[in-house]
């Protein structure tokens, strides 16, 4: 997959590739109108000619970003296996630098998305995108891991299953409890210089979904 504005298709979308290399380097607080102009390769005047403020493109660009991902997942674009998939979610929350580029956000980009769900909590436009994000990133975590739990050779005739199918999980409530420790994992490595803790969040991570998988119901 290639980086996000690589090759803009009009005025909007290299209006967008400016705040996004903007956001990068300056993050949130120090981001201006000024500042994205600079980044952008025609008049900057255009910039204020499409946008109102900073917030306006910045909520444009979280959008846009999103549709991309989403048109991602429906063309199968992230070529892992299904449990691959979920391993490479945890390390692009937890450690953005251990990943293949293409498979997840660069760690200034990861900053800046927390310093931008912050808004969330004052600003209505921030708050129904995140909640917009929110619903499609557990979409995408709920089909990933009914390909994973079908996948997984254990829970194939699986007599726990058989025996007790009330213990059953489902991919929803394995997909709520990894986008809620990915998020806590973006806030933690976004606000410390710490990395020890990265590696032990991986692992206990990994030794959930082994243990969770195979209990996994496709179905639920």
């Amino acid at each position: 997959m290639k980086r996000p504005f690589a090759e803009p298709t009009d005025t909007r979308e290299a209006i967008l590739g400016a705040a996004f290399r903007a956001l990068c380097e300056h993050g949130y607080a120090d981001l201006t109108i000024k500042r994205i102009g600079e980044e952008f390769d025609k008049s900057p005047s255009l910039v204020y000619h499409h946008y109102d403020g900073k917030d306006e493109l910045l909520i444009d660009l979280l959008g846009f970003l999103l549709d991309g991902f989403e048109e991602s997942v429906s063309e199968d674009a992230f070529d892992l296996a299904p449990r691959e998939r979920l391993d490479t979610y945890v390390a692009a929350t937890t450690h953005p630098g251990s990943i293949p580029e293409g498979h997840g956000p660069d760690g200034q980009f990861m900053t800046a998305i927390v310093e931008l769900r912050a808004q969330a909590a004052t600003d209505d436009a921030y708050r129904d995108h995140f909640d917009r994000s929110d619903r499609v990133f557990s979409s995408f975590l709920e089909r990933t891991v009914r390909e994973a739990a079908g996948d997984d050779p254990s829970a194939e005739g699986s007599d726990a299953q058989a025996d007790a199918p009330d213990d059953a999980v489902s991919p929803a409530e394995v997909a709520s409890t990894l986008q809620t420790l990915a998020t806590g994992g973006m806030l933690r490595w976004a606000t410390t210089t710490d990395r020890e803790w990265a590696d032990d969040t991986r692992r206990g991570i990994r030794r959930y979904l082994e243990s969770v998988l195979p209990a996994v119901d496709p179905d639920a």
